[in-house]
């Protein structure tokens, strides 16, 4: 083989490597913008519903964001208690009786493909419903399905959650969308928990009257506070290391601090926007958030404006897991 044969082999795998590394930054990013559009839809929906109301509509925000990344036809959704059982559930056929719900419920859990997701904590991929005994078709079944995905909804080692998507074509889902789905998951959950806390300390349509502490708040709580419709586009959404690095801002970030999206790039931690004499007390509150089991960020400081002067932040956020490295995802804004 010729040093000119060998030379183009070597810029034929770079080249592979090059556009593999590409498709996983695209992935990242869809997910990323999943988070996004979640947020910014629980953020009203927290305004307009409370109670199991406004879990229920974020569920569903959850699943129709499924549906359109995946391309899929029918979908159910099942969100499953400390004790494993489902509290709430969305069905692909829609509205049906309690009693005739719980049964079809039931059966899935029992024989179905979102059971064996739940008793293995594993993604389920099948390509042919019909060559797969995972697959359960159930009586009267309003739809045809020849492929499926299913997707845990994990915390840790926790199962809150079991995203079932339906196509009536077989090979419909392929390993990448389940990789996306996957990396989709992480994002869905800090989403669907932070639902769940709401609900718990809202439980009644009626607003308490008691003021709330700010190191009491969820996210869900801050977002209420903090964004009413007419300031969302300027909502400062960012997700950091445990090192203070930036993972992702949107644009509300950077115009919190004066810059525009592009200048914010070159901004590479959140530190660069702190105020020196303040540095301790955010590194202490980021330790506190990775270090103990406290997965909420609640602080104030001093931020750095692009012009110089000193601006007053608050910074709210909770640990989780992207692409299995531990993040705060959070809110910035003006105090």
């Amino acid at each position: 083989m010729s040093d000119c044969d060998r030379s183009k082999e070597e810029l034929i795998e770079e080249l592979a490597s090059l556009q593999q590394k590409v498709a996983e930054l695209q992935t990242t990013k869809t997910a990323l913008d999943t988070l996004h559009e979640l947020l910014l839809t629980s953020i009203t929906t927290v305004k307009t519903a409370t109670g199991t109301l406004m879990l229920r509509t974020v569920l569903q925000q959850v699943l129709k964001i499924a549906i359109r990344l995946t391309n899929a036809e029918e979908s159910s959704l099942f969100l499953l208690d400390a004790e494993g059982r489902v509290s709430e559930s969305i069905l692909a056929r829609g509205v049906v009786i309690r009693d005739i719900k719980q049964k079809l419920v039931g059966m899935v859990l029992d024989k179905g493909l979102a059971g064996w997701v739940s008793r293995n904590r594993q993604l389920g991929l099948v390509t042919d419903t019909i060559k797969d005994e995972r697959w359960l078709t159930l009586p009267n079944e309003p739809y045809t399905v020849r492929s499926a995905l299913s997707v845990p909804i994990c915390r840790g080692k926790v199962l809150m959650a079991v995203i079932t998507l339906m196509h009536s074509n077989p090979g419909h889902f392929s390993s990448q969308t389940a990789q996306l789905m996957q990396l989709c998951a992480e994002q869905m959950v800090l989403i669907i928990e932070n639902a769940l806390l709401y609900v718990e300390r809202h439980p009644s349509a009626a607003e308490s009257s008691q003021p709330v502490q700010p190191e009491n708040l969820n996210l869900y709580e801050v977002q209420k506070q903090l964004s009413p419709e007419e300031k969302l586009s300027s909502l400062g959404i960012y997700i950091i290391l445990n090192d203070g690095r930036f993972l992702y801002t949107n644009p509300g970030v950077a115009a919190i601090f004066g810059y525009t999206f592009i200048e914010f790039i070159t901004v590479e931690s959140i530190f660069e926007i702190i105020n020196s004499s303040c540095h301790d007390l955010v590194l202490s509150h980021i330790n506190q958030c990775f270090k103990t089991p406290n997965k909420y960020l609640s602080c104030q400081f001093k931020g750095q404006h692009k012009d110089g002067s000193s601006i007053d932040v608050q910074a709210y956020g909770t640990k989780t897991k992207l692409s299995g490295k531990p993040v705060i995802i959070g809110i910035l804004s003006m105090a």
